[in-house]
This record gives C-alpha cells, structure tokens and sequence, in this order.
C-alpha cells in the first residue's frame, strides 16, 4: 500500500483529523497533522465593560427624578412594588438648602431594578429612573429618617436655645449644626440640623415642636428622609 494513496488520505487519516480537530484543534495521525482553528470558547468573546452590563446578580443604583418635597420612603417603597426596596436602600438627595433634588436608590439586583423602570411605565410615568454608579450613591448623606431640619430660627438664636426646645426628647447633642442658607428673599435664613437615636423620637419632635415659637420666632421643622 502506498503510504500517501488517496485512499488512505481521505478515508481514514481525513475522519481522523475531523474526529479529533473538534476537539483539540491540532492532531499528529499517520504523519498527517491538522492546524484549523476551532470556534473560540463562549467566554472568550469580549464583553461589554462592566458598567454597562446587564448582570441579574449584585447591587444596581439609580437616582429617581419627580419625587415631591414631602415624600416619604415608605412612598417610593411601595409605589416601586416588586423591586425589593427597604428602609436602608433609599436616601433622599438634598440641595444646600435642603430642597429635595431626588431619592437616590439601591437595588439588591438588576431585575429589581428592571422590575423598578416597569412599575414607573405602567403606573403612568410620575416619575424618571436613571441608572447611576455606586460613588454617586456614596457621596449622598443618609438622613435615614433620624434627622430634623429646623428653619426659621432668628439670627441671633443660640445653641442653648435650640437645646431648650429639644430638651424633652433623646438626641445626639454632638450633632447640633446651625448655619445660614439663602431665603426667598434678599436676606439669609438660620437652619439648623439635628440627629436623633431614633426614628421614634424625631418623628416625635416633629409632631410636638413644628409650628412652635423660637425667641419670638415661628420655626418649621421637617424629617430628613
């Protein structure tokens, strides 16, 4: 037999070459080799870079637009049914002046956050979801709820006097900050801020001390969300 026959070559050292070649992508049989190049494998093609993925695993942020000066968590949580929102993952954005730019959200997975954007499209649109990436969730403050903002305070008002009005309730006395902000007006207003133990007790310092008086002023007070 004549080593380099048709035959030879194309019966048996060819189904060889195509037998093993689907698995190796380079054989040696009978002194024939073969270097055709096989299908790469699934994971070697290139992927999108990782912001852009659409993983359905691992945290996913947006920021949601249209949300109203007296919003609540608890609001957002329950209109975006289905997303698997608690407490922990919505943070309200303020401006310097403490006027409500957004809520900032966490989605516990990619699906949440699809299952969010659907909600919004079938409850009519009230509001807009952006995606966003986690050091824009990070850089925003969470009030959590514990937190109030006391406005109208006079301009000569004190630290003492603010310590008069919330003498009745358990507070982080540390946490105390009074500063001015532009008002509607020509003239600055004086704000302060102050941080409870507990959601409790700054709800309950809302509901006894909004629309009380500071050194002949009326002063307003709100939750941080």
């Amino acid at each position: 037999m004549h080593l380099f026959s048709p035959h030879f070559f194309s019966v048996r050292s060819f189904q060889t070459i195509v037998a093993e070649n689907n698995r190796t992508g380079f054989i040696v049989e009978d002194g024939f080799f073969s270097t055709e190049a096989e299908n790469p494998p699934q994971g070697s093609i290139p992927t999108s870079p990782p912001f852009l993925q659409t993983n359905n695993s691992g945290l996913t942020y947006g920021r949601l637009l249209g949300v109203h000066k007296h919003a609540l968590k608890t609001d957002i949580i329950n209109f975006l049914e289905g997303s698997n929102l608690t407490m922990e993952d919505v943070k309200m954005e303020y401006t310097r002046s403490f006027n409500p730019i957004s809520m900032m959200l966490q989605f516990p997975t990619y699906s949440a956050y699809d299952n969010a954007i659907r909600v919004i499209l079938r409850k009519g649109r009230l509001y807009k979801l952006d995606r966003i990436d986690r050091s824009q969730w990070d850089i925003v403050t969470p009030y959590d709820g514990r937190t109030i903002l006391i406005q109208g305070l006079p301009r000569n008002a004190l630290y003492a006097d603010l310590e008069q009005i919330m003498s009745d309730f358990e507070y982080d006395s540390s946490s105390i900050n009074m500063f001015l902000r532009a008002g509607e007006g020509t003239e600055p207003i004086k704000m302060a801020t102050v941080r409870f133990h507990s959601r409790t007790q700054a709800a309950n310092a809302f509901i006894t001390k909004n629309g009380t008086y500071c050194l002949n002023n009326r002063i307003s007070i709100h939750v941080l969300q």
